[in-house]
């Protein structure tokens, strides 16, 4: 089965035209997830022609490999913001939120976006009296800064839960549906949107100007970097702040039934759930099993396996019709960067969205939109780069940018396999010409050989072997077998030292 999102492979996707010309314009958006397109969509309303630019199709990358929840409900975040920052910062966060799903709401109806919206309870549950006892902690905050949730003890879904607690009035939709819909609107409107068109380089200067694959540049007055891993830095050491993470999911057909809603647990691994109606056909969802991306690696098939006996246990399994995974950044503190990368910039961030960002995707976006039209937006001090959270998440920046350093010498430090006994779908470190490389056989028995030195900042890359891709446990940095970039901080792909066949290779190392 291929890891092509459930949503994904049920949402048609739009033709647009690859940029082959250089251009100038106001505002140009790099990336054409929820957060690019709600930022498009928000200027062309009032009136200013933003240029679009991903480096694939829209909604191909986090966007549509998500939950497809959107709601105020984040984990457990309410208390542990009010803990850090004061109920006043908790209340912006929920206000915040809230904003984002009537913006949903509202412009799924405007636009007449058949996205398959729908209103439902969203539920976090707990499964042990320490978990019980974090609840009933994150329910007293949320009713001080009037949040409207209910604690459910004892109930019977989903199975082995010490309690619940609910939030009603939220959402789930189709987001492939949702962003193309959105970016039609948008385009409608007046903004230009190209895809197969890759940000390579940034030049801050009068005007910026965006370097892109094939000789193309944009100047812009203001650039908006929508692409999860800000690929331009600035002063910001994002590297240090935000922590790439993995999770997977998997769509599958039940053989029987289970309550509306949406449900996440409180503790690790994490599993969330969700209902999608296809056709009056209900389907399950089930996320989790998140981790550091580029590290823990075994076995990572066991992931899907592990989601999939959960849905058997949720609801029994008749037929799993997708299996795929995301890549999303945490903040030292929790809370997304959105805004401008320093002060009085004009370039703008949008990032650390910890997997709940349909939500904040669609906040940063009318955000950085209010930013560009009248310099100033409601929350930015919450949200900004440059919020003082420093004190009370100084150890953690101070791991996260330690914590690669100690990946990058592990990497260099640890042993190789040998190439013989190799098998189709396996990925190995070996050694190639006296040099550590790494090795994947296809199941045709056709090898690539690729030098696995991150062309980031140069930690050696782990083999994950549900995706077939190699990733970097330093900063998220993601390539495919042949050593194409997916996704991440790099900007460059991986050298290839050799691609033919198994007995070939032999016989080059030989000589």
């Amino acid at each position: 089965m291929s890891s092509i999102s459930y949503w994904n492979q049920t949402g048609e996707k739009s033709h647009y035209p690859r940029l082959d010309h250089s251009i100038s314009t106001d505002v140009v958006i790099i990336g054409g997830g929820i957060t690019g397109v709600t930022c498009a969509y928000c200027l062309a309303e009032k009136g200013i022609r933003p240029v679009l630019i991903e480096a694939g199709v829209l909604a191909d990358g986090t966007t549509g490999n998500t939950t497809g929840k959107i709601t105020v409900q984040h984990g457990i975040i309410y208390y542990k913001t009010a803990e850090k920052y004061g109920l006043d910062a908790a209340r912006a966060y929920f206000l915040s939120q809230k904003r984002a799903l009537k913006f949903v709401k509202s412009v799924a109806q405007k636009e007449s976006i058949d996205c398959q919206l729908a209103e439902n309870t969203a539920y976090i549950y707990g499964v042990n009296d320490e978990e019980w006892d974090t609840l009933q902690r994150e329910y007293d905050v949320a009713n001080m800064i009037g949040i409207e949730t209910e604690l459910l003890e004892n109930s019977d879904f989903p199975p082995g839960n010490k309690g619940l607690l609910a939030y009603k009035g939220q959402y789930v939709f189709h987001p492939v549906r949702y962003v193309e819909g959105l970016a039609r609107a948008a385009a409608a409107k007046g903004a230009e949107i190209y895809c197969d068109t890759k940000a390579i380089k940034l030049e801050n200067d009068v005007p910026k100007i965006v370097h892109c694959e094939g000789d193309i540049t944009i100047e812009a007055d203001h650039v908006v970097m929508a692409t999860q891993y800000p690929f331009y830095d600035g002063p910001n050491l994002f590297y240090a702040v935000l922590y790439p993470k993995r999770a997977y999911g998997v769509a599958v057909r039940a053989k029987r039934d289970w309550p509306d809603g949406s449900y996440i647990n409180v503790g690790d691994p994490a599993r969330s759930i969700r209902t999608h109606v296809e056709t009056d056909e209900r389907i399950l969802i089930v996320v989790g099993e998140s981790h550091d991306t580029g590290r823990g690696y075994g076995d990572m098939a066991l992931h899907y396996d592990n989601l999939i006996h959960f849905a058997d246990q949720v609801a029994g399994v008749r037929e799993v019709l997708a299996k795929w995974s995301a890549q999303d950044y945490d903040t030292p503190d929790e809370l997304p960067y959105i805004g401008r990368i320093s002060d009085h910039s004009n370039i703008y961030v949008a990032s650390g969205f910890r997997k709940w960002g349909l939500s904040n995707g669609t906040l940063a976006g009318m955000m950085i939109a209010d930013l560009i039209t009248t310099g100033n937006c409601q929350y930015e001090s919450l949200y900004s780069r440059t919020r003082a959270d420093i004190s009370s998440s100084f150890g953690k920046a101070v791991a996260g940018a330690i914590n690669p350093v100690i990946e990058l010498i592990k990497s260099k430090l640890e042993g190789t396999q040998d190439i013989e006994g190799i098998k189709p779908g396996e990925g190995r470190v070996i050694r190639f010409k006296g040099e550590r490389a790494g090795i994947y056989m296809d199941e045709n028995g056709n090898v690539t050989v690729i030098d696995i030195t991150c062309t980031h900042m140069g930690t050696e890359l782990n083999f994950n072997s549900a995706e077939k891709t190699w990733d970097c446990p330093a900063h998220g940095g993601r390539y495919s077998i042949d050593g194409k970039l997916l996704e991440g901080p790099p900007k460059d792909p991986l050298k290839v030292l050799f691609q033919g066949k198994y007995e070939e290779l032999l016989s080059e190392i030989q000589d």
